[in-house]
């Protein structure tokens, strides 16, 4: 490849141009072009520059695309990947906050400034943090795709001051409020869905999406297979994550219940006959059908309501099974698995308050044996 620098007579600057191959999509030559150097020797070292990266291969001609329009493209080819509230609330972004303030910038234009002035667009639109990071997170992963593609050399979103939200702490209940809400809960049709939240720390599609042949009574345990999704319209095959596709082991409790609730499964069948809907799940309506999530949080904050309980939410239960067993002495690597995380280190970062107190335990063990042994 070889490139020419000659003097703009009519700016008195110096200018160069290459050629840098075939476009693929129409087979004509391409050049690229530079101009408004102020000595020859600037142009000869540009020149010299980019002709090394053509010829290491590391040269990207950097897209003139709109970024709306490769948003949308890039959401096109994710879409398979997502779940449809996931996937809605991506739509919603780029509706309402993403193409309004980047859309109308070339992909190549973009700059950190951009990036960094767009999350100040969105604090001045009083969005939680929450929200903020989330939106950024989708910008954020579009651009490193279009790295990957070779659309852009850098990712501008990579070297800004990121969103950050705060911790909250987690609200769980003690051994004795778990043992007041189950038994105040245990006529509630809902009640083995609560149980397992409790015995188990599975997430609420986990538990709604659960079948029978996921449960292996033999080996005292189930998998994780399939999830519902959270508008109760629909199934998913696996778990949030890879890492999610897991087994629990079950207790003898839970185990029992289980049992005595496969008999009223039974019993159901055979009173609604071609009337049951036979999605083969373990938590379902009378008639088989999916439980509405609806359905099952609301009865959830009434029983708590009537059994004068602190006010928690249904994915607390999960915490609550994972503080309780961190509490007890359980190994933390059992947990994380227990739980779907991919790493031990967001156990710990999530139950971290948690861990205060069992270091003062064990601290007391080990002055107990050495001190009083």
């Amino acid at each position: 490849m070889k490139g020419s620098i000659k003097k703009n007579k009519q700016t008195s600057k110096w200018d160069f141009v290459i050629d840098i191959g075939k476009d693929p999509m129409t087979g004509k030559r391409k050049q690229k072009k530079k101009r408004g150097f102020e000595t020859k020797k600037e142009a000869e070292k540009a020149l010299a520059a980019l002709l090394n990266e053509l010829n290491e291969g590391l040269y990207i001609e950097t897209s003139k695309q709109a970024y709306s329009d490769y948003i949308h493209f890039w959401l096109s080819i994710k879409t398979h990947e997502m779940s449809n509230q996931t996937l809605k609330a991506y739509q919603s972004y780029l509706k309402n906050h993403i193409n309004s303030s980047l859309g109308s910038l070339s992909l190549s234009s973009l700059t950190p400034m951009h990036i960094q002035g767009f999350i100040g667009d969105l604090r001045n639109k009083e969005l939680s943090e929450s929200t903020i990071k989330r939106i950024f997170n989708v910008v954020n992963a579009s651009l490193n795709a279009a790295v990957k593609m070779e659309l852009i050399k850098k990712n501008p979103a990579s070297t800004i001051e990121k969103p950050r939200v705060a911790a909250k702490e987690t609200a769980i209940w003690n051994l004795d409020e778990v043992a007041l809400f189950l038994n105040r809960s245990i006529s509630s049709p809902y009640y083995i869905a609560y149980l397992l939240a409790v015995t188990t720390g599975m997430r609420q599609g986990e538990i709604l999406g659960l079948r029978w042949k996921d449960v292996d009574f033999e080996n005292e345990c189930l998998y994780i297979r399939q999830t519902l999704t959270h508008d109760g319209k629909g199934f998913k095959e696996g778990a949030k994550s890879k890492a999610g596709n897991r087994s629990i082991g079950l207790d003898t409790v839970t185990l029992s219940t289980l049992k005595q609730h496969r008999k009223q499964i039974a019993t159901n069948k055979l009173r609604y006959s071609t009337a049951y809907a036979d999605y083969d799940l373990v938590v379902c309506t009378n008639k088989g059908k999916p439980i509405n999530p609806r359905n099952l949080l609301r009865t959830f904050d009434n029983l708590i309501t009537k059994a004068n309980l602190p006010k928690i939410r249904f994915h607390d239960l999960r915490h609550t099974h994972a503080s309780l067993m961190l509490q007890q002495g359980e190994n933390i690597k059992l947990i994380s698995e227990r739980l779907g995380h991919s790493s031990v280190k967001i156990t710990l970062d999530t139950y971290s308050h948690v861990l205060p107190n069992m270091q003062q335990e064990a601290s007391n063990r080990l002055a107990d044996k050495l001190f009083n042994g």
